[in-house]
């Protein structure tokens, strides 16, 4: 929904008087309303989510390498042990066509040009908490001829349950809400409350570029902070580290990427009917450095 919009859906329900509070919060999200659909149909290099990616030949299928340690006996008696290194293919999850978002770009963040490629654990092995999870999802920017683009086949050994359905989309851009949990919603009654979750606030089908996150479990921008410094965030280990208070300041400095939400037209389920959140800081966003990214996955 746009500015008016919202700001009609908190008069009809008796809450406009925290409009004023809100304008200042809000912020511009490019909306993705997706529709299944045959590939043919969809255009090498156009925005889409599902399906195969269209790549440039210097860019191969991403790939996770992980080191697996084996024992292997040896005379019957003693057993030695042996790495393995094995590597698996990542489910490629979209493909966002930043020519074809720039009109819909209000704060001029995004690169005018190029594709973001989005790629993620093929069996959803991991959920952001580990800095060892960095080579379970992969954001890639590319800028080139859309000419130099081909299809790419789904590989042998992905699954098929990790091979998602491709769709369309239809490209808005609309206002994004704090989500559940922030300073602002402190002074609603619990019939406001209720009001506002209910008649105001939409959280079905939330495929989006930038934007605040629409959290399940709670925010996430701290624990991008501390993951990415090497702390561990899957328990209290990595809050209560001596580092995380020098860290903590820097979680502001987080923004959201991408989100994409579970949905049965991709046939994508994250956990049980989570979302897949893709964070990168705002430097690094504005110096297109989307190799620095990192991830979430949350579900009730």
């Amino acid at each position: 929904m746009n500015i008016e919009e919202f700001k009609n859906k908190l008069d009809i329900n008796g809450l406009g008087k925290y409009f004023d509070k809100f304008q200042p919060l809000l912020r511009n999200t490019i909306r993705f309303y997706q529709q299944a659909t045959d590939e043919n149909t969809i255009a090498i290099g156009q925005t889409k989510i599902g399906g195969r990616p269209d790549l440039p030949t210097e860019i191969k299928w991403v790939t996770e390498t992980n080191v697996v340690e084996t024992i292997k006996k040896k005379f019957l008696v003693f057993n030695s042990k042996k790495e393995e290194i094995i590597t698996k293919p990542l489910s490629f999850i979209a493909q966002i066509n930043l020519a074809e978002t720039k009109p819909f770009d209000k704060e001029n963040l995004l690169p005018k040009t190029g594709l973001l490629y989005f790629f993620y654990s093929a069996e959803q092995e991991s959920w952001g908490f580990d800095h060892k999870d960095k080579n379970k999802f992969k954001v890639i920017y590319w800028n080139g001829s859309l000419l130099e683009l081909k299809r790419t086949e789904f590989p042998s050994d992905l699954p098929e349950y990790s091979c998602y359905k491709p769709c369309s989309v239809v490209i808005k851009s609309e206002v994004s809400l704090p989500s559940y949990g922030h300073d602002i919603y402190a002074d609603f009654t619990d019939e406001e409350t209720d009001k506002y979750w209910e008649e105001v606030y939409n959280d079905e089908n939330l495929n989006k570029l930038l934007g605040y996150s629409d959290n399940i479990q709670g925010e996430m921008e701290l624990e991008c902070e501390l993951v990415t410094n090497g702390l561990y965030c899957g328990d209290s280990s990595g809050y209560n580290d001596l580092r995380a208070k020098a860290l903590e300041p820097n979680a502001k400095n987080w923004r959201l990427l991408m989100q994409i939400d579970s949905n049965e037209e991709n046939e994508m389920m994250w956990g049980d009917c989570g979302r897949l959140y893709f964070w990168i800081k705002i430097d690094d966003l504005l110096n297109k450095q989307f190799d620095k990214s990192w991830f979430s996955l949350q579900c009730s």
